[in-house]
């Protein structure tokens, strides 16, 4: 991490003193698609490649690593070839549109439909919390965990760009796992249900608690949310029957 050369610390009393302080790394990250820019995202420098994989299927961009040809990090920038070039890709976002043309509700039409109904184990659910239960000052932590024990974190600025992460690692695995449950620290909103539901996964639990429009989101996606969760207990609001109690 990068410090801080003359910060000031000022007390409760007004006393000052010279220290040095912590400060978090970020980076202007920019993702191009064939050529052209698709996006740009403030973002921890880690795992760009990931991230830009992850991006692109949760943006519904591609449906499969298999149509991505090349990848390739140039510094801040990921440039990303499919192997169809000559397609025109545009970001998928499943949003209606209300009086004026302003949003007013996220759609499920265009969502694939998640998984059929696997029980999950709730020891399963508490050891996904438990890789978010502590995240980094300052960081939003994103993680997935399978019944095999298979498991993967991120750290970022922001909870959309780790679980993007997270997606675009899981992609590259040539081991399919099963029974996979997300976790992120803080709040889930409907922008994460969207994004679990298009990678595919179908149990989502956090640390805080959900937003009323995730929960509603969570209900007419068939996506198991559980929130407010730690080793005393969590809440399960949409879908119990994937759980086995």
């Amino acid at each position: 991490m990068p410090e801080v050369a003359r910060p000031l610390r000022v007390g409760v009393d007004g006393e000052t003193t010279s220290d040095q302080a912590r400060v978090l790394d970020e980076l202007a990250f920019s993702l191009y698609l064939n050529g052209r820019h698709f996006m740009a995202a403030m973002t921890a420098p880690d795992r760009l490649s990931a991230l830009a994989l992850g991006l692109l299927l949760v943006e519904q961009a591609i449906r499969a690593q298999s149509e991505i040809e090349s990848v390739q990090e140039d510094g801040p920038c990921v440039r990303v070839l499919t192997t169809d070039p000559f397609r025109v890709i545009v970001p998928r976002r499943g949003v209606i549109t209300g009086c004026g043309g302003a949003v007013s509700q996220i759609s499920e039409r265009r969502l694939p439909p998640l998984p059929s109904i696997v029980p999950v184990q709730r020891e399963d659910v508490f050891a996904a919390l438990d890789l978010v239960a502590a995240p980094p000052e300052g960081l939003f932590s994103a993680a997935l965990r399978a019944g095999d024990g298979w498991s993967v974190r991120s750290d970022d600025l922001g909870l959309t760009t780790a679980f993007a992460r997270i997606i675009g690692v899981r992609a590259t695995e040539t081991v399919l796992h099963d029974r996979v449950i997300g976790a992120v620290s803080h709040r889930v909103t409907a922008e994460l249900i969207r994004a679990a539901v298009v990678a595919g996964v179908p149990v989502l639990a956090s640390t805080g608690p959900p937003t009323g429009l995730a929960v509603e989101f969570a209900e007419r996606t068939g996506l198991t949310l559980c929130g407010q969760g730690g080793r005393g207990g969590f809440v399960c609001y949409t879908h119990p029957e994937r759980l086995l109690l």
